[in-house]
């Protein structure tokens, strides 16, 4: 296998930048094992906080990257998966994206305002990361964080390098499929779905569900690595 697009940096994977190299070099500092390096990599990304709110006024704002991600402490799941992947290319090991439809109905790390907009429809395009190790991928999803599992019941199990980690929000519906870098169509999904969420939360009136193509997006042309390869 080619991991060559899995070692370059992306728009949003970008391993290339001064802060994130830095971090990577100060996280893997004594590790004796890709796996350790990984491990590290993804206890630092996912205890940084879970913004879903504050995430979309980022991206909204141009800061979509991994090392927007490093530099404002917070972030939702794009911004995680994108500097998981950019920090095990800093370190030299293969990472890439994955998509994913995830059923989490109650919502809890949204807004009150925003959950009632979304409502209890799946969430059409979690994105994870996913690491090669020891010749195959593994999934290591580092949403959640620690604090914010705790708050809200939900268990924030460890990644140990050797099994898939799925993401503790719900169930995994479907898997997608995988990529170098998070596609523009996707990114174009979040940003109209940031912008109708604020648009609408900033008005006095009650919150109505938001139409299905909001949520799920102008996404049918996305390819993507089939989630088996």
């Amino acid at each position: 296998m080619d991991m060559d697009a899995y070692l370059k940096p992306g728009k949003y994977s970008d391993s290339e930048s001064p802060l994130v190299e830095a971090k990577a070099r100060e996280l893997i500092e004594g590790c004796t094992s890709e796996a350790e390096k990984a491990i590290r990599i993804h206890t630092y990304v996912r205890d940084v906080t879970f913004d879903i709110a504050g995430g979309f006024q980022m991206l909204l704002d141009g800061k979509g990257k991994a090392s927007d991600f490093i530099r404002e402490g917070r972030g939702f799941c794009m911004h995680k998966a994108a500097a998981f992947a950019a920090l095990c290319r800093a370190a030299r090991i293969p990472a890439r994206i994955g998509f994913e439809v995830v059923d989490c109905p109650d919502k809890p790390f949204l807004p009150e305002k925003m959950r009632k907009m979304y409502g209890t429809r799946p969430q059409p395009w979690h994105s994870t990361g996913e690491v090669y190790l020891n010749g195959k991928w593994l999934v290591a999803d580092c949403t959640v964080d620690r604090e914010g599992g705790e708050r809200t019941g939900r268990a924030v199990p460890d990644f140990d390098g050797i099994h898939d980690l799925a993401t503790t929000e719900g169930p995994v519906l479907k898997r997608r499929g995988s990529s170098p870098d998070i596609p523009g169509a996707i990114v174009e999904r979040h940003l109209r779905a940031a912008s109708t969420f604020f648009k609408h939360m900033s008005s006095s009136e009650a919150p109505t569900l938001l139409p299905d193509n909001i949520i799920e997006g102008e996404t049918a042309e996305v390819g993507l690595t089939p989630p088996e390869e």
